[in-house]
């Protein structure tokens, strides 16, 4: 029986195959993410033995211990220590890896250290732009331009925050990645559009037209009207371009003046090329995603149902496997180049399928051994922490997990069809309902859509669970999943 958090890390780290065999480490909400030199070395049973060890999962190049969201930070802090490690020297993997797998590393690696932050500035926000549509506060009174304040300047200045992760993640100085972050962020550069005349535009007349209102050396400086706040790809790519160029700087310089000149250099270089072209290449393929997203929803009567059905039954199959950052990073690049997304929206519908079908079976269920299972794991989809309900129930009952699907893709279909929108990326489950409300207009329109598609989707749901609940199902489930 493991006592404390140092005992059970202590054997997680040796069950994944010990010290020597962990090339990284991160963490999400409620997983440990390894990534190990040889999986073939950790032994997935006795890691499941453990009763603080949800699930193991191997996915995107990583071996995933699902631990939930009360142990992870604190292991993570353990394991860390253990390994003699710090957030920013972690080492890369020392085995090549595919394509996919090193994307879905960068994005979660750079959002995930921030999601938490993210979620709290958006409920911030969201609600004060609801209490203001409500008439409780006015949008000139102190306390809403304190909190909104809060609330928007993270997203504003959004990347600087992700200059830091991303520069943590490239092996980069994360000042270095701050002040490129800064600079796409600067009032005068993204104040450019409504304090100078048009000198010129490319790619007139397409979906990726752009103004430049200014030069450098001739060369013309291209970029969104709004600029570059808010936005997720180009400080994502400009990082990953700096962390190489300053190691080839450094590697040219002497000792005695790597660490004056080198951040110079790869700054000047970095800031310069970001704006005149990593920035321009980074806008062009946010647009593109932007205008995929918006082109399949709009493809008449059946756009948005295939496109929400796909998206509201299979988001649970990529959070189970780890796989759903890359989906989470289009959502809040959508919103920078829109203004909002139809994506989040959608994918939001899988904790309240869970929720309900948490409560259905607390409600019929009689088993002592599923209720004590079910209702904790009911409890965190209020906050949209779905595995322990997933894994510790879903996945093993197995009817209860393609009930989860099917009526998480007809809560999509309806969502897709309503055409709902979110505004902002914040909260989730019951704190993500502030999402639907337009910030600059006030408007309700998308939250009513929102709560009536996803009351009809979770009558259904409930009711479905509750007629094909079984509790000699359930435990005879639980006991193969345990042998």
């Amino acid at each position: 029986m493991v006592r404390n958090n140092q005992e059970l890390i202590a054997l997680i780290i040796k069950e994944v195959g010990g010290k020597e065999n962990i090339s990284s480490l991160t963490h999400c909400v409620t997983r440990l993410r390894f990534v190990l030199k040889d999986e073939q070395k950790a032994d997935k049973e006795a890691l499941l033995g453990h009763d603080d060890v949800i699930t193991v999962i191997q996915a995107g190049g990583q071996y995933q211990v699902v631990v939930g969201d009360k142990l992870v930070d604190s292991l993570y802090q353990e394991a860390m220590l253990i390994l003699g490690l710090s957030e920013a020297d972690t080492e890369e993997a020392s085995h090549s890896k595919g394509i996919v797998s090193s994307v879905m590393d960068v994005i979660s690696s750079v959002l995930s250290p921030i999601l938490m932050v993210l979620a709290a500035a958006g409920i911030i926000k969201g609600l004060m732009s609801l209490f203001v549509s409500l008439n409780w506060i006015s949008s000139s009174s102190g306390l809403y331009q304190i909190l909104y304040a809060l609330g928007d300047g993270f997203f504003y200045y959004f990347p600087i925050l992700l200059g830091v992760t991303a520069a943590r993640k490239f092996k980069l100085n994360e000042f270095v990645g701050a002040a490129i972050g800064a600079a796409l962020t600067y009032p005068i550069m993204v104040n450019l559009a409504s304090t100078s005349e048009v000198l010129g535009t490319v790619f007139q007349g397409t979906t990726f037209e752009m103004n430049y209102y200014t030069t450098f050396l001739g060369i013309p400086i291209v970029m969104p009207t709004t600029g570059y706040p808010s936005s997720v790809i180009p400080i994502i790519l400009a990082v990953l371009f700096a962390a190489n160029c300053d190691k080839i700087i450094r590697k040219a310089l002497p000792d005695v003046l790597k660490n004056i000149i080198a951040p110079l250099l790869t700054l000047v270089i970095s800031v310069v090329l970001t704006y005149l072209i990593i920035g321009p290449v980074a806008t062009i393929m946010s647009s593109s995603i932007a205008w995929l997203v918006s082109a399949v929803y709009s493809v008449p009567f059946i756009g948005g149902a295939v496109a929400g059905a796909i998206l509201g039954g299979g988001f649970g199959v990529l959070v189970m496997f780890g796989l759903h950052w890359a989906v989470l990073a289009i959502a809040i690049s959508n919103i920078a180049v829109n203004g909002f997304d139809y994506i989040a929206v959608v994918t939001a519908v899988g904790p309240f399928i869970g929720m309900v079908q948490g409560l259905a079976i607390v409600v019929k269920s009689k088993s002592s051994v599923v209720r004590n299972l079910a209702l904790p794991a009911t409890i965190s989809q209020f906050c949209a922490v779905g595995e322990p309900l997933m894994y510790s129930i879903l996945v093993p009952l197995r009817k209860e997990y393609v009930i989860n699907i099917a009526c998480g893709a007809f809560g999509g279909m309806l969502l897709g069809i309503s055409g709902a929108k979110a505004y902002i990326f914040g909260g989730q489950g019951f704190f993500g309902f502030a999402n639907y409300i337009n910030p600059k207009t006030g408007d309700l329109t998308d939250l009513y859509k929102v709560v009536i598609c996803l009351a009809i989707a979770m009558l259904l749901a409930f009711v479905i669970e509750y007629i094909f609940y079984s509790d000699k199902r359930a435990e005879e489930a639980l006991e193969r999943s345990r042998s």
